[in-house]
């Protein structure tokens, strides 16, 4: 039998008979890299579903098992990890049902054709910690706003309190004892408002943060305690107050800008002018990424503001950014910075190369439809998230950030105390980068629109307990690479007591949303295991471990060496 090869996609065919493989029910494509992933070193096979009992791939005179990595009610995908290739890589397969057994392709073989995404591999897994800046400490009060609200008072609107970069300088050490890997700073362009998502300069700093010198300082005072910096910037849209809107605004058709966004009229009838806006709210019109010149002068400001030393671009704030810009924009910026992490929040980045990872929010509304809401069973999230990690570049799994907050609230204000830790139980110790937002950590919970209110600087309102339990799971992901790694392997559903365990290569971690005590007995190497919350100690036999957790709490077992 000869295989035949048509472009990228290989179908196999073979005469089916009762107790034979058929090369129909098979499926590999060396140009997807969901099928050959070099940087992951990872190599699937895709068949139907009870129609292959082994799959091996074939290397030269060498061969390796490949394990059932996902499977749906059509497909079964077989998975081997390797060291990392490239395109030189000459494979096989070779698959057996029974007695019967088939080599694909029965001559020649594939070779890995799939453009690489190759990530920064300082970023894989790490923590963030989401700087609000005009929220987070008032380092100088000489360049405070002629409007602004007392610290510690509830936010209001878009009405500033005067946090600076100066105010980030002063509290580093703190920074430094809570322990993320990674500071994302809120944007800083020029603009009329606290949070700076709506810009009016992409040129200069806004003055109530500070200038160009106090940027500079404070990226290498980061850099000092051994972290990374990622600015936030918004190239999605603009303020309505940005001299290119403002000359549409006067001039209409006439504007030398008029392609610049995305107007949809400027007929003098009962539409009126009307163009897209970010968010339904008229205050920030959608940008045009489409146009050549727009693209050039954007492209410049994000070269120029990376010269200041940044580890990333936070590029956003929209679901959907034009791909041929954040193309453009990923093949300019990874010439000249090839360790630069450019971050989107543009979802289609799951799988196009148009950026290293995304802000994945899919992920986030899961873990609210599970923790929160209880609209989904505790297999249907486990299916959720196994669905997710599968079908996304493994290297991008592990860089896409995962937070538990959004423009308008704090998740404290709608989750109870024993929620919140199982919730971020579950992001420190999965498969992606988890990001906290600057005062979560001390249990804040008010927010406005675009306005997270003022860190809590005075220790009596501050939620010390949740902080001890937050600054230990981050020590607990940084001291074990498991942790970071791309291995998750469910362990235990139970969708009666809603209790959740998972393995990450060698790190057990179980999740009890059960008010009441649990008894598990989980599949695991024999041998000790110590939880690293408590430092309590565990021996499984027979393959067999056997635990019990508290009421709504976690364990985090490690396997001894």
């Amino acid at each position: 039998m000869r295989l035949a090869l048509a472009g990228i996609l290989i179908l196999l065919t073979l005469q089916r008979n009762a107790h034979a493989i058929s090369a129909q029910d098979i499926f590999h494509d060396p140009a997807d890299l969901l099928y050959a992933n070099p940087q992951a070193g990872s190599i699937r096979l895709r068949t139907k579903k009870g129609t292959v009992g082994q799959a091996m791939l074939v290397i030269g005179t060498r061969s390796f098992g490949m394990h059932l990595g996902y499977s749906d009610r059509e497909y079964e995908y077989h998975v081997v990890r390797l060291s990392a290739f490239d395109s030189t890589l000459s494979y096989r397969f070779l698959v057996r049902l029974g007695a019967d057994s088939l080599v694909i392709p029965a001559e020649g073989n594939f070779r890995p054709t799939a453009k690489s995404i190759t990530t920064p591999s300082w970023a894989a897994g790490k923590t963030y910690y989401y700087v609000n800046v005009d929220g987070f400490n008032n380092g100088d009060t000489r360049n405070d706003p002629v409007e602004k609200k007392e610290w510690n008072t509830k936010p209001e609107d878009w009405t500033p309190y005067g946090g600076d970069l100066r105010g980030i300088i002063q509290k580093i050490g703190y920074l430094d004892s809570l322990g993320p890997d990674i500071i994302m700073l809120s944007p800083i362009f020029t603009a009329n408002s606290n949070h700076k998502f709506n810009p009016r300069d992409y040129a200069t700093i806004d003055p109530a943060f500070g200038d160009t010198n106090d940027l500079r300082r404070l990226v290498d005072a980061i850099h000092a305690v051994r972290k990374r910096v990622v600015l936030s910037v918004v190239f999605s849209h603009t303020g309505d107050d940005f001299p290119a809107f403002t000359d549409i605004l006067a001039k209409q058709r006439a504007s030398r800008f008029i392609d610049w966004y995305r107007i949809q009229s400027t007929d003098p009838d009962e539409r009126g002018f009307t163009y897209r806006t970010w968010r339904s709210d008229l205050r920030f019109p959608l940008l045009n990424l489409r146009n050549q010149q727009l693209q050039n002068y954007l492209i410049g400001f994000i070269d120029y503001w990376t010269r200041f030393g940044f580890d990333g671009l936070y590029i956003g704030e929209q679901d959907e950014i034009d791909n041929d810009f954040m193309v453009r924009l990923h093949n300019y910026m990874k010439v000249r910075y090839p360790n630069l992490l450019l971050i989107t929040s543009d979802y289609r980045s799951r799988r196009e190369g148009i950026s290293d990872c995304c802000f994945d929010r899919a992920l986030i509304s899961t873990l609210i439809d599970y923790f929160v809401n209880n609209e989904i069973t505790t297999a249907e999230f486990d299916s959720t998230i196994n669905y997710m990690h599968f079908y996304v570049p493994e290297q991008r799994n592990q860089n896409n950030l995962v937070g538990l907050f959004d423009y308008s609230k704090r998740i404290r204000s709608i989750v109870d105390d024993d929620l919140l830790e199982l919730m971020y139980a579950f992001i420190f110790t999965c498969q992606c980068s988890p990001i906290l937002l600057s005062g979560d950590e001390m249990g804040m919970s008010d927010c406005a629109f675009l306005n997270w209110g003022s860190f809590p600087w005075n220790i009596g309102q501050q939620d010390r307990a949740l902080w001890n339990r937050i600054r230990n799971l981050m020590r607990i992901r940084r001291e074990n690479p498991e942790l970071t790694g791309q291995h998750f392997y469910s362990l235990y559903i139970d969708d009666i007591k809603k209790v959740y365990a998972y393995d990450r290569g060698g790190i057990i971690v179980v999740l009890n949303c059960n008010p009441a005590q649990v008894f598990v007995e989980l599949p695991a190497w024999d041998g000790s295991y110590v939880d690293l919350i408590n430092r309590e100690k565990y021996t499984a036999y027979s393959q067999i471990l056997r635990l019990s957790v508290e009421p709504m709490s976690y364990r985090i077992l490690k396997r001894g060496i």
